[in-house]
């Protein structure tokens, strides 16, 4: 075969304009069968001027004889003819590539990372390649980096198949292509640099494709539906499972999509960011708690907790029909906080984000009667030192303290001199973090309890 190959390409004949068709031909009407096979999707060659369709071959397709096939879909007579300028269509699935690949950025809880069935061990900086099989259990998160700079999260409860990583050496263009198989992901493309740059997300009955963006994708447990939601640029999306053939819309910023299994799509504005009230107040109980300001229009609100702003590293999430939300227990530091409201119709609304301060710091105590007196105790967790006061007042919780001892390390007090009467006492701390550039204290006080004495 090589020696129908006529290698006249000169180095102007190297030089190629590329534009992509519509990033996927699943988005044109009446292409179903795309939708299902990715094979089917084309790009557009500019013939220059030395080029050859052999030529195109040898250097460009994965297999060289597969020039006829170029030949035929563009109904070329002669092969040697082909007047300058001519676009040519050539299926992706015929051009060569070089394998790109992800790594793992960030990583908590239980996640899998297969790669021809084998298991790999999860570590930061791991390198995950196409045909890999990935999935987060209940409070587990990760992140991906991608070659091109583009960041892909799984919350908990999430499975995805990474279809597509390859760059295509005719477009010098990335051929991304993830697949939800469940749960949900959050994709935060780079700009993508050239026309024939492809970034998609599958889904079982829809596919979004973009050029740069910040969206979310979901798949409906209950109902198999499939939400896209645009944070920021913009996104198509197709239904795929459309007999008659399918239609790809347009979701704008702040807008999003739901694709059911019978391909109807429903679009709608998502709801704006919502208020976090007293979002500076430390984090000092042993779970966190978070208030949002009610919405009429939302049924529920949803929490995510990053160590980062850009949520690359995810620490905990969770979500809610009240307007408080509640989190175990993460470990000290300094984090963000994105909520967002739930609307009826199953669409997750636009983010707001707060930064807060995790400090651990939880006081309790006890009065009893002993054989030398009144012994007040008091206990509590915090890293970090940490100075108690007791207080103790007569006849009245508002009254001026008969005893108001501060500065106190250990974590007793006995009183044998108290009169008969009634008391009411509590016990407070300051405490101050380990970390000599956090001069922020934290104070905190119990409940007064009531102390009834009868000598």
């Amino acid at each position: 075969m090589s020696g129908h190959f006529r290698d006249s390409v000169s180095a102007s004949g190297l030089r190629f304009l590329t534009v992509l068709c519509l990033c996927v031909t699943a988005f044109l009407p009446g292409e179903v069968a795309a939708q299902k096979n990715p094979d089917s999707e084309q790009v557009t060659y500019i013939f220059q001027r030395d080029d050859t369709l052999f030529s195109l071959g040898r250097k460009y397709l994965r297999k060289r004889s597969d020039y006829v096939i170029v030949q035929r879909i563009n109904g070329i007579a002669d092969p040697h003819e082909i007047p300058l300028g001519k676009p040519l269509r050539i299926p992706v699935r015929l051009l060569k590539y070089r394998p790109s690949e992800a790594r793992l950025s960030a990583f908590r809880g239980n996640i899998s990372v297969q790669s021809a069935g084998r298991d790999l061990a999860p570590a930061v900086g791991l390198k995950i390649g196409e045909g890999s099989d990935i999935s987060t259990a209940p409070r587990s998160f990760l992140t991906l980096q991608l070659e091109d700079g583009s960041r892909v999260s799984l919350p908990s409860s999430s499975k995805v198949r990474i279809t597509r990583l390859r760059r295509i050496l005719l477009t010098d263009s990335i051929d991304y292509e993830i697949a939800v198989d469940k749960g949900r992901i959050r994709s935060k493309v780079a700009p993508l640099e050239k026309k024939a740059d492809r970034y998609r997300v599958r889904t079982p009955v829809a596919v979004s494709a973009v050029r740069g963006t910040d969206y979310r994708t979901r798949v409906d447990d209950q109902s198999g539906a499939v939400f896209s939601e645009t944070i920021e640029g913009e996104v198509v999306v197709a239904a795929g499972t459309s007999l008659s053939g399918t239609s790809a819309i347009s979701v704008p910023a702040g807008t999003g999509a739901a694709t059911s299994a019978t391909g109807a799509i429903v679009k709608a504005e998502l709801l704006p960011p919502p208020e976090l009230l007293d979002p500076a107040k430390v984090q000092s109980d042993t779970d966190l708690q978070f208030s949002v300001a009610p919405s009429a229009q939302a049924i529920g609100y949803r929490l995510v907790i990053a160590s980062d702003a850009g949520f690359i590293d995810i620490v905990a999430e969770t979500e809610g029909q009240g307007t408080v939300l509640d989190l175990q227990t993460i470990p000290n530091g300094r984090y963000f906080a994105k909520v967002t409201a739930l609307a009826p119709g199953g669409f997750e609304g636009m983010p707001a984000i707060y930064a807060f301060k995790r400090q651990l710091s939880t006081l309790g105590g006890s009065a009893d009667s002993g054989d030398f007196g009144y012994r007040f105790k008091w206990f509590g967790e915090g890293e970090g030192e940490r100075f108690y006061r007791l207080q103790i007042l007569k006849d009245s919780k508002t009254s001026i303290p008969i005893i108001d001892e501060t500065g106190l390390r250990g974590d007793t007090v006995t009183l044998s001199d108290l009169a008969d009467g009634e008391y009411y006492w509590r016990v407070g701390v300051t405490q101050f973090s380990n970390d000599p550039e956090d001069l922020q204290a934290i104070e905190k006080w119990t409940d007064f309890e009531k102390l009834t004495v009868v000598n």
